[in-house]
């Protein structure tokens, strides 16, 4: 088999600066503006003649998460259209958020100067007037120096979506903590995005990404609830996964939805599987039931690139530890593949360490390894008694049957066991391909089977749901080869996402606490394996005692770069009462958003189009397109660039050398390139200056074929780009060995429990549901939310729209032109029963199975067969609580962040946001608007 790359034609016509005389003239006859040239035509003077400068410029969208390339059409120094860029490789056109921040670039509400709040209580739309970035600078330092100087914990950093890394998490927080020493609380908000799946992957696999879809190879694909025709992925563009999928589905691939709503995806899908929302977990371990019943099993992947072979203790003071040779490696400092690790070689009828049982070339894909995946005998290792990883785990889903699954999941028992069966089937185990890689022919395994997800692990069980529905993959051995599920990334195997897993689950005393260095818990036995806690922080803030704070959030500051946590986190009021606790707030963002209006003490106003920040790469399955976001026009008012506002603020706090020293490590620049001073460094003359930014990408992206080597770890070179020290290629062909035991965690999981129990006695279950469910292998409990009282009968879950990114385009009015209202969606089986119709208004309320507490909003009812009985859905996106006044009159729509809830039984062991809830609806009287 061999993979080709189509070619795409490019635009070659396009001229970079156009000069053109009269040009309003010739538009105004024709009655046609070309552009925005009809503006300009009408303010010039009777009689002029008039010149037009027109460019098209190459930038990068700033609002999604891809960095799609766009071309900027500027005419005399205004931006009047945005558009996809021609000569990139990767994308297929641009969603209409980055046509549409062209509106963002000439907002009227934008802010345009430094503000100060004068007037209003934390928590009440503030008070502003403006002040130069001079007095801003000087006084936030004067703020912030002394945190820094008695404990640099008590300064956070929470960032929205990370883009220009080198300057703020690179620069500026190195700088401070160069400066002043380490411990500044960093967060992102991966939590209320996606990490939820990353965290599960990267612990059993090696990258922290999301598994995705081989659509030029794959023979059945899983959509586990993400709506590929608008909702994008962890690295392609809305565009560009609807074409690949179509092009796979048109070529025969076949496509399973896993969704409690059809959506976008349904119309290409051959098999619907309506799920109850937060049942995910349960459906993937009846699969796993399936394919172990049916004998769907990879044993040359199980065998020779996992640990499921390896003997687990069952018993004794090592239970639920690997076996280990008395010389085998630390398995806290190896921890990709820790030699020594004892199996029972089937050849032999002996217990040897794994690597003696491995075929002589790992990269022969017929050769199958001696270790056995089940045993007929006892084992003993040192008097204990030992058992396969295999055979727990086919022990462990005995009893998860589709039958048993079905009562969970609300989907027929014949449905789950016929997507197992055609899942095995497909999968073609023991399949192989031949590729040709740089003109070498060479055999790899071919499992054309895959999944993609996204938002769906935002679940109270999200996490451990990733956990058992990476087994359906291994079972197959579809991970990382042609045709199956991969993380797209190629710089894996990755050590740094087990390491400290290892070290708690391994040595508890010295990696675990109850000290918490900031309100994201991350690290303690609270969320000892976290990333962020966007969304917890704001309940551990109204309860500093509760959760161990080193200081009151009164002494502590907090800088908010490009994120409205007031927004886009749920439980706004609980979100608006927590960072209210901050002694000070500094925002810097484009606009007045919700964080700003009631939190902030400082507003620094940043850029939107009009922003310099660093290169970007793009990927497609076929691609890499590297290029850099630049400013088509010249920076507008006194907005300024993160790069430069950081710069500041590191200088006035004494860290501006630091910050030189970091920026120029981050941009490669050395010798005369290197920036010597602070007055010196500007983000433009450091894009100018950087070789990885250079005058050609921004001329253009550069785009190049993707090798097959980097689309596949199956085609991992030995040596060429790994470093063989770290990444043990001669045992596997991935440079490391996957978890189908994860070990970590159940060694983890009982020093969690251990501890909780000694702090907070029996009820430390019922506190804090989710230190269950770290464990070896997934497991089923049922969520809290079901806990809510009967009245609650219907489940909200909610999803993403094409038109908008959770509340960084809620201002937009662009679209809120396309998009005006956020519905809510319910089954007319249950709008019957309520008593409601389509277009009625209707009166939300959901409930904390934990507190008790309820939160109401009301919003109008779209009512579609396409979303399972018994739920609703409100996408996010509309509906900020301070408006702008131009796009207050679309900006109608229901906002679900109002009724989720961030507490203890609405998030995950890794602190991911939950984003389902119980909840009941009525009738509120009157039509819809």
């Amino acid at each position: 088999m061999s993979l080709d790359v189509t070619e795409k034609e490019t635009d070659e016509g396009v001229s970079r600066r156009t000069v053109l005389k009269s040009f309003a003239l010739a538009a105004a006859a024709t009655g046609v503006g070309v552009g925005g040239a009809q503006y300009f035509s009408q303010t010039g003077s009777a009689g002029q003649s008039l010149e037009f400068d027109v460019e098209e410029v190459s930038t990068a969208c700033w609002i999604g998460k891809q960095d799609c390339t766009m071309r900027a059409t500027v005419v005399n120094d205004r931006v009047v259209q945005l558009r996809p860029e021609p000569n990139d490789e990767v994308i297929d056109g641009i969603c209409p958020k980055g046509a549409s921040t062209v509106a963002d670039l000439y907002d009227p509400y934008r802010i345009k100067q430094p503000l100060k709040r004068v007037g209003g209580e934390k928590g009440e739309e503030g008070e502003f007037e403006p002040i130069s970035w001079e007095q801003a600078a000087e006084e936030i330092a004067a703020e912030l120096g002394p945190m820094l100087e008695d404990d640099p914990r008590r300064v956070h950093f929470q960032i929205g979506r990370v883009k220009g890394a080198e300057w703020h998490m690179d620069g500026w927080v190195a700088a401070l903590e160069e400066t002043y020493g380490e411990g500044v609380n960093v967060r992102g908000h991966g939590n209320v995005c996606a990490t939820g799946n990353k965290m599960a992957l990267s612990r059993m696999g090696a990258g922290f990404s999301s598994p995705e879809p081989d659509f030029d190879n794959t023979d059945f694909f899983l959509n586990w609830g993400w709506n590929a025709t608008q909702a994008g992925g962890p690295h392609l563009c809305n565009t560009t996964y609807s074409r690949e999928m179509a092009e796979g589905y048109e070529d025969g691939m076949e496509v399973a939805v896993l969704d409690p709503q059809r959506r976008g995806a349904g119309q290409w899908c051959d098999e619907w599987m309506p799920i109850e929302p937060g049942t995910d977990l349960a459906f993937f371990l009846a699969m796993s039931n399936v394919l172990l019943e049916e004998g769907y099993v990879d044993e040359w992947f199980l065998t020779n690139t996992t640990n499921a072979p390896c003997l687990v203790y069952t018993e004794g003071e090592n239970e639920g530890q690997i076996a280990r040779a008395d010389d085998a490696e630390d398995p806290v400092e190896s921890v990709l593949w820790t030699e020594g690790e004892l199996v029972y070689d089937e050849e032999a009828g002996e217990i040897v360490p794994h690597e003696e049982t491995l075929p002589e070339d790992p990269h022969d894909p017929t050769a199958v390894g001696t270790a056995a995946l089940r045993v007929d005998e006892d084992l003993e290792v040192d008097g204990d008694a030992v058992r396969p990883a295999f055979e727990l785990f086919e022990e462990h889903v005995a009893d998860y049957t589709p039958e048993w699954a079905a009562e969970i999941t609300d989907l027929p028992a014949q449905q789950i066991r016929r997507v197992a069966r055609k899942w095995g089937e497909k999968a073609r185990i023991g399949a192989t391909t031949t590729v040709d890689v740089d003109g070498e022919r060479r055999q790899v395994p071919y499992r054309p089977v895959s999944m993609s997800l996204y938002h769906v692990s935002q679940q109270e069980l999200g996490p451990t749901a990733m956990q058992a529905g990476m087994m359906p993959l291994f079972l197959v051995g579809a991970v990382e080869t042609v045709g199956a599920s991969r993380t797209g990334y190629f710089n894996a195997p990755d050590p740094s996402n087990r390491e400290h897993v290892r070290a708690q689950a391994f040595d508890p005393e010295e990696a675990l606490s109850w000290e918490p260095d900031g309100p994201d818990l991350e690290g303690t036995y609270f969320h000892p394996d976290a990333n962020g806690a966007y969304a917890r922080v704001p309940h551990v803030l109204n309860n500093p005692d509760e959760y161990n704070l080193p200081h009151d959030p009164s002494e502590m500051a907090c800088v908010v770069c490009y994120a409205n946590p007031l927004a886009g986190a749920p439980n706004r009021e609980r979100s608006r009462e927590g960072y209210s606790q901050y002694g000070t707030v500094i925002a810097v963002d484009p606009f007045m958003s919700d964080t700003a209006a009631y939190t902030a003490d400082y507003v620094l106003p940043t850029t939107t189009v009009d922003k310099n920040e660093n290169a970007k790469g793009g990927m497609s399955n076929t691609h890499y397109t590297s290029s850099t976001r630049t400013a088509p026009i010249p920076q507008l008012w006194e907005c300024r660039d993160e790069g430069d506002i950081f710069k500041e603020l590191a200088d006035a706090l004494g860290a501006g050398d630091s910050y030189v020293e970091f920026v120029n490590d981050a941009f490669e620049l050395e010798d005369a390139d290197a920036f010597e001073s602070v007055d010196d460094l500007t983000v433009e003359a450091c894009l100018d200056r950087s070789p990885r930014y250079g005058e050609e990408y921004r001329d253009g992206p550069q785009s190049v074929e993707r090798p097959l080597t980097e689309r596949y770890w199956a085609l991992m070179p030995v040596s060429e780009h790994l470093d063989e020290d770290v990444h043990r290629t001669e045992y596997s062909l991935f440079g490391f060995k996957w978890q189908f035991y994860l070990e970590s965690f159940e060694l983890l999981g009982r020093n969690v429990r251990e501890g909780f129990e000694a702090e907070y006695g029996d009820d430390a279950v019922d506190q804090f549901p989710y230190i269950q469910d770290i464990t070896g292998f997934a497991q089923w409990r049922e969520p809290t939310m079901w806990n809510s009282p009967e009245e609650y009968d219907l489940t909200l879950f909610d999803y993403k729209q094409i038109e908008h990114k959770q509340s960084r385009t809620a201002q937009n009015a662009l679209l809120n032109e396309l998009a005006p209202k956020n519905h809510v969606r319910m089954n007319p089986r249950d709008a019957a029963e309520i008593g409601v119709s389509d277009g009625d208004r209707v009166r939300i309320e959901s409930h904390n199975a934990v507190t008790g507490d309820t939160y109401e909003l009301e919003g109008d009812l779209m009512v579609l067969e396409g979303i399972k009985p018994g739920t609703i859905a409100i996408p996010y996106g509309n509906d900020t609580h301070t408006k702008h006044p131009n796009v207050k009159a679309l900006d109608e729509g229901a906002n679900p962040n109002d009724l989720f809830d961030s507490t203890e039984g609405y998030c995950s062991w890794s602190a991911d946001q939950s984003f389902h809830i119980r909840v009941n609806v009525e009738p509120a009287g009157g039509d819809g608007a």
